[in-house]
């Protein structure tokens, strides 16, 4: 995890916290040692809240029974990755629908990053942190809107001149990893197999290099989770075609 993002042990509450969407995919689940049986013999599956280096807040039911400093595992999944992060409730609040969670993780943890736990977080920073840059026609027919995030993250995206201002390409730098689509069709299925995976770009800045097969996968994975988590500030239109093709 990079130095931007972890922090002092002394500072861990005032760690920037990412958001994560509602159409997220991230899938997961808590178990809580509490001291009420029923609580403890179950995990509780939920949505996140958001992530930050050293912690997480997860919505649950109002069925779990919990108390601040209980000790817990937060399970994180997608795609075939699983993560298990041992912490402590560091709040547990209850409102009229559901709980929520605030997990502080170990400091055995916060001292050496979880490797599985650093592809999720920095999936998700990649793509909350996202903010509108420049926009404009940059060719004949076609307007170019840019996304900025944290370090190298970028998300680009060409759209046609029509009324419906249909996608028509797209190059996204997440973390680790560049997922391009330089000409967007109406079939789905087909823009989705020509999405071409390269490295992200090296710290001086030169553009990263293609992937072999074998690392492709990796790629998948990260832009499949990193485009299920755009923020709302960009169009809607735009989430849901790079949803559709992740």
């Amino acid at each position: 995890m990079g130095s931007n993002y972890a922090k002092t042990k002394e500072s861990q509450r005032k760690q920037t916290r990412f958001a994560v969407s509602d159409d997220c995919r991230i899938r997961a689940s808590i178990r809580i040692r509490s001291s009420d049986e029923a609580t403890a013999a179950r995990d509780w599956p939920g949505m996140l809240v958001d992530m930050s280096a050293g912690g997480a807040h997860i919505q649950i039911s109002l069925g779990a029974i919990a108390y601040t400093g209980d000790s817990c595992v937060l399970k994180l999944a997608h795609g075939g990755l699983k993560v298990e992060l041992g912490g402590v409730l560091a709040h547990y609040v209850c409102s009229a629908r559901h709980s929520v969670c605030g997990v502080r993780f170990n400091s055995a943890f916060t001292g050496g990053p979880d490797k599985a736990y650093e592809m999720f977080f920095k999936a998700i920073v990649a793509s909350a942190a996202l903010k509108g840059g420049s926009a404009g026609s940059d060719a004949p027919g076609r307007y170019r809107e840019e996304y900025s995030g944290p370090d190298h993250a970028k998300l680009v995206v060409w759209v046609d001149d029509k009324p419906e201002r249909a996608v028509v390409g797209f190059d996204y730098t997440m973390a680790r990893h560049a997922a391009v689509l330089e000409t967007a069709g109406a079939d789905m299925f087909k823009n989705k197999q020509q999405v071409v995976f390269r490295s992200a770009p090296t710290a001086s800045g030169a553009p990263g290099a293609l992937l072999s097969k074998a690392h492709e996968a990796e790629a998948r994975w990260e832009f499949s989770l990193a485009a299920s988590n755009l923020p709302k500030a960009i169009p809607a239109d735009i989430r849901s075609f790079l949803r559709l093709v992740s």
